[in-house]
């Protein structure tokens, strides 16, 4: 029991370091630093967003989805907000996880991967907003 136990603790500490220079490589790239940092900004000012909308809901129910035929389409409660930057944060987290594999093959890539992670931020804070405007008209 012990030997595995000593075992699996080795496996884990290469496991460990491993991941750890694969983020030094990541993050000491000039050009994907920037774009890394500028994607967790957006994602930083969509939770505050979500903060913003819950802060200022007096009622249960809030509208999450607005169509322009037939009005508002999905009502929830307020802390469903949440899910959206969330979602932002699991799609940082997947770029990143996917830049670190592609590490050695393209660098065109891992800059799309932040590029894409920085597009989709934009297009989720355009989506609070939206619901900034459907509840607080």
């Amino acid at each position: 029991m012990n030997i595995k136990l000593t075992q699996f603790y080795g496996w884990l500490n290469s496991r460990a370091s491993e991941i750890s220079s694969g983020v030094n490589v990541l993050w000491h790239d000039t050009i994907l630093r920037p774009l890394l940092l500028v994607g967790l900004l957006l994602n930083s000012v969509s939770w505050l967003l979500s903060v913003l909308i819950t802060s200022k809901v007096n009622a249960d129910i809030i509208g999450l989805h607005h169509n322009i035929y037939f009005g508002i389409t999905l009502i929830g409660s307020p802390r469903q907000v949440y899910f959206i930057p969330l979602l932002g944060l699991v799609i940082i987290a997947a770029n990143a996880i996917f830049s670190y594999l592609i590490k050695d093959d393209s660098r065109f890539f891992m800059f799309l991967f932040a590029v894409s992670s920085i597009l989709v931020n934009v297009f989720l804070i355009l989506g609070i907003a939206s619901i900034m405007l459907i509840n607080f008209q």
